[in-house]
């Protein structure tokens, strides 16, 4: 089956870590290794190196579940009702059932994740936290507890081909976002305005896009000068402040299928922008394709961020690109791993999927920044959800 690929290298790599079991509750986690992806962080997945996994989750999510686990035998747990049980105490019973008889000498857990990646609702997640531990600790009593937070984050860094296929959707759909963008830059919105609308084109339409079930847009859009000469920020602010004639408007899109992330960047200009803004695009435009470009197995991730920086020192404004040149990205809209950045030796290898996008920002000018998702394909690379580079 098209999942195996993942289970089969995760316990590969739990075999060489003398790892029994891994138990995780981060909804990316659960969805790395049982295909579900929880609805507020309330699943907990037991993943076996040997035999079936189990997943307890609550009652009310029975739906969902069905339409997307793999392998891992669902339990069931009371939540949300009259007569629910205490939370903690109903995952410990199905922890401490999953566990008896196994023998288990070392059960590996999420300790040490301070970046994580929403469940479907992301207005108020569960997260791992020490009662999450105490609960373990009872569960797995006589079992070692070790953080295997590394391990995950080495195995998430190259996607599987049906992971690839996710992630390619959502690249796809977060189009339906540029597209939008683009017709909505004008004389007279907001930046709110058009992160509304962004937002509602990707969850109108994007949704049901190629089977994709659960589909949310996270759209930031700064405005004018000001507030997007500081877009280098990982998020941007939108406000009520409206396009004036001449402003540059720039769209940071992050968008998620079914747990799967893309992350894009465009951005236009209100009117007829000034040979400034013109030479800027174009600047950022060739930095952006050099980049995709110098992408293959094997070269490190300095080399490629030099591809596309040199681009831009040679033009003038290296004190304008105070950022990193790409970052991995798939279970979350950020994965630290890989990166295209200076110094970073570590080779690219197939299957690894990184955002590539260098910007330029300064006062009166405004900012700039590209953004397309990349695979790393056996011989080069491949640029999910192609969309056109238009400054007007």
């Amino acid at each position: 089956m098209e999942y195996m690929e993942r289970l089969d290298r995760m316990r590969r790599a739990m075999e060489a870590e003398r790892i029994d079991a891994l138990v995780v509750r981060l909804p990316e986690n659960v969805l790395l290794l049982s295909g579900f992806w929880p609805m507020i962080g309330a699943s907990v997945l037991v993943f076996p190196r040997e035999g079936r996994p189990v997943c307890a989750i609550p009652h009310c999510y029975e739906y969902e579940a069905s339409l997307a686990l793999w392998e891992a035998e669902p339990a069931y747990y009371r939540y949300g009702v009259l007569d629910a049980p205490d939370q903690g105490s109903a995952i410990r019973d199905i922890l401490s059932r999953t566990a008896r008889g196994k023998g288990w000498k070392r059960v590996g857990y999420e300790a040490d994740f301070e970046t994580v990646a929403p469940p479907w609702n992301s207005g108020e997640a569960q997260v791992p936290a020490a009662r999450t531990r105490e609960i373990y600790r009872a569960a797995f009593d006589g079992s070692e507890l070790v953080d295997i937070s590394s391990l995950l984050q080495v195995q998430r860094r190259r996607k599987t081909a049906y992971e690839i296929a996710k992630v390619r959707i959502a690249s796809e759909i977060s189009c339906i976002g540029l597209e939008a963008f683009e017709r909505l830059v004008d004389v007279g919105a907001s930046g709110v305005e058009l992160a509304a609308g962004v937002e509602r084109e990707i969850m109108a339409r994007g949704t049901g896009y190629q089977g994709a079930f659960r589909v949310r847009a996270y759209a930031q859009v700064a405005v004018g000068p000001d507030e997007s000469a500081v877009g280098y920020r990982p998020n941007e602010v939108s406000t009520l402040r409206r396009l004036e004639r001449g402003d540059v408007a720039l769209l940071e899109l992050g968008v998620v299928a079914d747990g799967y992330w893309a992350d894009r960047t465009r951005v236009r200009v209100a009117g007829e922008p000034t040979q400034e803004q013109l030479k800027v695009f174009d600047t950022v435009l060739r930095s952006q394709r050099a980049g995709a470009a110098a992408i293959r197995p094997g070269v490190s991730g300095a080399e490629v961020d030099e591809a596309a920086r040199s681009i831009i020192r040679d033009a003038g404004y290296a004190a304008f690109f105070p950022h990193i040149t790409g970052h991995g990205l798939g279970f979350a809209y950020h994965e630290s791993l890989p990166k295209l950045a200076p110094g970073e030796t570590h080779p690219l290898e197939e299957g690894m999927v990184i955002s590539v996008e260098p910007g330029v920002y300064f006062k009166p000018c405004g900012g700039f920044r590209i953004e397309d998702d990349v695979l790393v394909t056996q011989n080069g690379s491949e640029t999910f959800g192609p969309f056109r580079n238009s400054l007007t």
